[in-house]
């Protein structure tokens, strides 16, 4: 008689919320980002008869884009991905290029909305928006630099 035995392996990744990261400065910071990039975007995309072959394509796609990528990493932090599958990343670094260079395509794009605004009071809107939500990437990208540097948010840090 022949005896056969099976043995199973299971690896179970677990993935917690991370409530320290939504209170802290950093996580804040990104709360607003997503909120004033959605106003901003919202208000232009809403304009009738808008020419999309204006320089509002530009502006719609930094503030389009900048708005999934923000919240896929809000998502990321918020639920400890970093930590759990990409504990290996330089995540303080990662954070101060994606904010400088949202603070930079932002700035970029404010400028671009200010100057075809003209007296639309919905450009007008939008354009303040694009500028409220560049302060936020400028004071981020600070932020992330200390963070970068070894300073510490209070449980809002990237690498935890």
């Amino acid at each position: 008689m022949e005896s056969t035995t099976t043995t199973t392996t299971t690896h179970t990744t677990s993935v917690s919320v991370n409530v320290n990261y939504a209170t802290s400065p950093l996580g804040i910071l990104r709360i607003c980002e997503i909120i004033l990039g959605l106003i901003c975007w919202a208000i232009i995309a809403s304009l009738p008869g808008l020419n999309w072959s204006s320089p509002y394509q530009f502006v719609m796609f930094v503030a389009v884009t900048s708005w999934i990528l923000t919240v896929i990493l809000f998502i990321i932090y918020i639920a400890a991905l970093q930590a759990s599958m990409c504990s290996g990343a330089p995540w303080a670094i990662i954070e101060l290029i994606f904010n400088g260079s949202w603070a930079l395509m932002y700035f970029i794009a404010a400028c671009v909305s200010a100057a075809y605004a003209g007296s639309n009071s919905l450009l007008i809107a939008g354009t303040v928006f694009a500028w409220f939500t560049t302060l936020t990437y400028v004071v981020h990208t600070a932020l992330a630099y200390k963070e970068y540097r070894g300073g510490s948010f209070g449980g809002g840090s990237v690498n935890t």
